[in-house]
């Protein structure tokens, strides 16, 4: 059974997700002060937890300065760790991890909210990837 990692990579934040088999679990969150440093501590938890390959999400519109820098991320990161990466559209996972949240009593405008809407928002690529991935 393989274990993969799903990235959502924002420019102050990148939340982390985790999947074995069919069910994904949300990890955690690293904080993107550098590229250097970001891809470092996604090695480590690859080591750690024997990631076969990396899901990122990217927006669907290609366009866009965000999936630009996506880009960027993934290539350094491939250079860097040799793991598979697969990609996969990530328009409205923001909006469904609030959507989710709504329900938990966490100002809105707070880190910590902002933490899990990136935390939740990895581990609905990584829920839209296995369900593609079952077609």
């Amino acid at each position: 059974m393989s274990k993969l990692l799903g990235l959502d990579i924002g420019q102050k934040r990148i939340g982390v997700a985790l999947a074995e088999g069919k069910i994904a679990t949300t990890f955690g969150i690293i904080k993107n002060t550098g590229l250097k440093e970001a891809i470092q501590q996604i090695g480590e938890i690859c080591r750690q937890e024997q990631i076969e390959k990396i899901i990122i999400g990217i927006p669907k519109n290609q366009d866009t300065f965000q999936a630009d820098q996506i880009h960027k991320f993934a290539l350094e990161l491939t250079k860097s760790l040799s793991i598979e990466i697969d990609y996969i559209d990530e328009t409205l996972t923001s909006k469904e991890a609030s959507r989710i949240l709504e329900k938990v009593k966490i100002d809105p405008r707070s880190e910590k909210y902002r933490r899990e809407v990136d935390k939740l928002s990895a581990k609905l690529i990584l829920e839209s990837y296995l369900s593609r991935a079952r077609c």
